[in-house]
């Protein structure tokens, strides 16, 4: 799963069809982007991974606010693959699980790092990293949990300004959030302005 970060950057998107769902693949693509997260949040999601799994297959679809093990199940047949929750549900990790589907649970405090680790999950997303105190607090996991094979995706407060002061961070393969994708914008059809903002969060990233 760790390829699927090689540009460190996860946007999270909110889509409410699927025409707009193939749009903003093709932008992200055609901007070197290759990977996206496809919240649960509206009824058109699954939809909307299927219309991209089908027509961009190079794009590696994530979906998150997996709150349930109905919408894991939902999001494999739809063909995402990769799923992420904002907590530790176990009932939706064990679903993952056996449904063979690499999963990215939310955590906040070393206990729900280590109950992630027992499930063998080694990719976290910290949620909402704002609150949680931002690069402080990722550094102040790295020292306990440093010589394990963990690594963090910070959601929840990342954006193009401090973007740069999480990927310093050894312990975090990927900055996540909407700023790559922003509702005003998807509302706009404006995919030149969402094309600029990839470019500079690649450009940010090193890549």
């Amino acid at each position: 799963m760790k390829t699927y970060f090689k540009q460190k950057i996860l946007p999270a998107v909110t889509l409410e069809d699927a025409e707009t769902a193939r749009r903003l693949a093709e932008t992200f693509l055609e901007n070197g982007l290759d990977v996206m997260e496809i919240t649960f949040r509206t009824e058109a999601a699954a939809e909307a991974i299927e219309a991209i799994h089908n027509d961009f297959p190079e794009m590696h679809i994530g979906a998150g606010t997996l709150l349930t093990s109905d919408q894991v199940v939902e999001a494999v047949d739809a063909g995402a693959q990769f799923g992420l929750s904002p907590g530790l549900n176990e009932e939706v990790v064990l679903t993952a699980l056996e449904e063979n589907f690499p999963f990215i649970p939310g955590v906040a405090t070393p206990s729900e790092i280590e109950k992630a680790l027992h499930y063998g999950l080694n990719i976290l997303k910290l949620f909402p990293i704002k609150t949680l105190g931002e690069t402080t607090f990722i550094k102040s996991l790295e020292g306990p949990y440093g010589y394990l094979d963990l690594q963090f995706i910070p959601m929840g407060g990342v954006k193009l300004s401090n973007l740069a002061s999480y990927l310093e961070c050894e312990s975090v393969i990927a900055g996540g959030g909407s700023w790559l994708a922003p509702k005003s914008l998807l509302q706009a059809h404006n995919f030149k302005a969402i094309g600029e903002i990839v470019r500079e969060s690649i450009e940010i990233a090193g890549y």
